[in-house]
């Protein structure tokens, strides 16, 4: 018997998400940090056939140099985080890696990066992150925040999206190895390493909502440590974004802008550029709003580990999640609220898709349960 996929497995939900800016970080001690040098000949895939990379040292793979220019390429982000060439993983799980040294006195570090994913086609589901091993008794004695990618992120525009990871560790002097986890068709970019650096500055909620011709967007932060402003950007195909307004950073936690120009598509796409006193910056993920009226169905946290919260409800109604295969994991019936929280402590670690449907409409959204 032919297995019917549910319409929502194919339907792509942008994220919120939990990012953070860096603050107070010195010079990167990273050699070589956007892969951009040697400059690639090509526009697209070129190749390496060796597993080191000016300063990064490749397992696994095999790897690519991808350089973009801004162009469009199918293969995964039109534009790199960093300069105009990142790294991209083809048909096989891998690390890359630099050891440094520190010397002198017990220092802390700061280190991130960026990863995004690529075209759906024989897609694996990954885990993303940063590893800081003692080289000395090879312990691992910090992991980064992780992200786990799936088919999902290897869609349009979700592959545009770069995830910021990053990590905090106190090191005594010694040898150390920065270590990147990449799985099969995985991209990385903009690694940082600083000494006397704590990345700060958390974004824990990022949503978007649409009524009568303009789109307002609220967004908090915790940690602000040297936080100075945002700038506010939008989209209407998800590719190319355009600055619409600029937030300073008044002290306080909870930040909103309303975009007048959001009827300008059927769906509009929406990110926060986070900019310190430094002038350093990190994009957040891409959030999207449908124009039309119609409430979008909205998840928070995401990834989540106890509670779901679901926005955008509309009335009496069902409420289904499924695993990554379709298999109805499980459903309640709410009644006609705008929100309600679901209790998924119970699901394992993974991908999942969270279904509403009052009679007259059905949404999805997918979310990652940790």
């Amino acid at each position: 018997m032919k297995k019917i996929i549910p319409f929502f497995l194919l339907f792509f939900a942008a994220a919120f998400l939990v990012i953070p800016a860096t603050s107070q970080c010195g010079t990167n001690i990273l050699t070589n940090p956007g892969f951009d040098a040697p400059l690639q000949p090509a526009i697209g895939n070129n190749l390496l056939g060796t597993t080191n990379f000016n300063g990064w040292t490749m397992t696994g793979g095999p790897f690519n140099v991808v350089r973009t220019n801004g162009s469009v390429y199918g293969g995964g982000p039109d534009n790199a985080q960093n300069g105009t060439q990142y790294i991209d993983i083809t048909s096989a799980g891998g690390t890359i890696f630099q050891d440094f040294t520190i010397s002198g006195a017990t220092l802390p570090v700061g280190y991130s990066g960026h990863f995004s994913s690529r075209e759906q086609s024989g897609y694996v589901d990954w885990t993303a992150s940063i590893q800081i091993i003692n080289l000395s008794t090879s312990a691992v004695v910090s992991t980064s925040n992780t992200r786990l990618f799936t088919i999902a992120d290897g869609a349009v525009p979700a592959q545009e999206t770069w995830h910021y990871l990053f990590g905090n560790v106190t090191l005594p002097p010694g040898n150390y190895r920065y270590l990147v986890n990449l799985g099969n068709h995985g991209n990385f970019d903009a690694a940082q390493l600083s000494t006397n650096c704590v990345l700060a500055a958390t974004l824990t909620k990022f949503t978007a909502a649409y009524n009568a011709g303009n789109t307002t967007l609220n967004w908090t932060t915790t940690n602000e440590i040297n936080l100075a402003a945002f700038d506010v950007e939008h989209s209407t195909d998800g590719r190319t974004f355009n600055k619409i307004g600029n937030v300073l950073f008044a002290g306080n936690h909870e930040h909103t802008y309303t975009d007048k120009q959001s009827a300008a598509a059927p769906v509009m796409y929406y990110r926060i550029k986070l900019i310190d006193k430094d002038g350093r910056f990190k994009y957040t993920d891409i959030i999207s709003v449908k124009t039309k009226g119609t409430l979008v169905l909205q998840v928070w946290p995401n990834p989540v580990q106890n509670s779901l919260l679901i926005n955008g409800l509309t009335g009496k109604g069902d409420i289904k999640i499924y695993d990554a295969t379709g298999r109805l994991i499980q459903q309640q019936t709410i009644a006609a609220i705008q929100s309600t929280t679901v209790n998924v402590a119970a699901l394992k670690k993974g991908s999942y898709v969270v279904a509403y449907n009052n009679g007259k409409t059905n949404q999805a959204q997918r979310f990652v349960k940790q």
